[in-house]
């Protein structure tokens, strides 16, 4: 079961209505809400204690990615979401990372892998500590650390869409035991662009990235 809602619980400057994209998400990938459900305004709203204007916002950004629907006289519905839209979110994400890679393969300057480095060594001891979601957190800032080097503001966008909808189902799905099986093609990851190896980074990815879907 995933933590209850908090308005302090952002995520790198989550607004509002992000955040409560977010939590919608996370009861649909939890199964919590299932396709054909309604969703209430009012009822999010109550639920949340919050106004529905940011309520109005999230299920629109819901209905921008196929996710929720607005029916004639019936308000917005909840789609199918499937196992293999998981899949194909991960393969986009594979392929991002790969382009990041070798966009940024001659801007890494010492400074920013010295932050690669902290981030890093966050990420190993979030491991350690077996949180899913701060292990979450963390080896999200690596990763939008990669994408933030490669400099490519269409490749960002992306990103954000991808990155979001995996990382519900991170912390829906996941357990201690999942963090460590990623963590180490996870750490190869990281190690390889610190060593400038970027074939090695880029080959990384795709194995982390399939553990974490299995």
């Amino acid at each position: 079961m995933y933590n209850t809602f908090d308005l302090s619980d952002s995520s790198f400057g989550e607004s509002l209505p992000q955040q409560i994209y977010r939590h919608i998400l996370k009861k649909i990938i939890a199964r919590e809400l299932n396709a054909g459900d309604k969703i209430v305004e009012e009822e999010i709203a109550k639920e949340l204690n919050t106004s529905r204007a940011p309520v109005r916002e999230a299920l629109y950004l819901l209905q921008v990615e196929g996710i929720v629907e607005r029916l004639p006289r019936r308000g917005t519905i909840v789609k199918p979401f499937t196992q293999q839209e998981i899949v194909d979110y991960n393969t986009l994400m594979a392929e991002l990372l790969r382009v990041a890679v070798q966009y940024g393969q001659h801007k890494w300057t010492q400074e920013y892998k010295d932050m690669l480095m902290t981030f890093a060594a966050d990420a190993d001891a979030a491991c350690e500590q077996g949180d899913v979601r701060d292990y979450e957190r963390k080896a999200e800032r690596l990763l939008r650390h990669v994408v933030f080097v490669a400099d490519n503001m269409a490749l960002a966008k992306f990103y954000e869409k991808a990155s979001l909808i995996l990382n519900v189902f991170v912390e829906v799905r996941w357990s201690e035991s999942k963090i460590k099986e990623f963590h180490t093609p996870f750490q190869v990851f990281a190690t390889s662009i610190l060593a400038s190896e970027y074939e090695k980074a880029q080959a990384a990815i795709y194995e982390f990235l399939m553990v974490g879907i299995k």
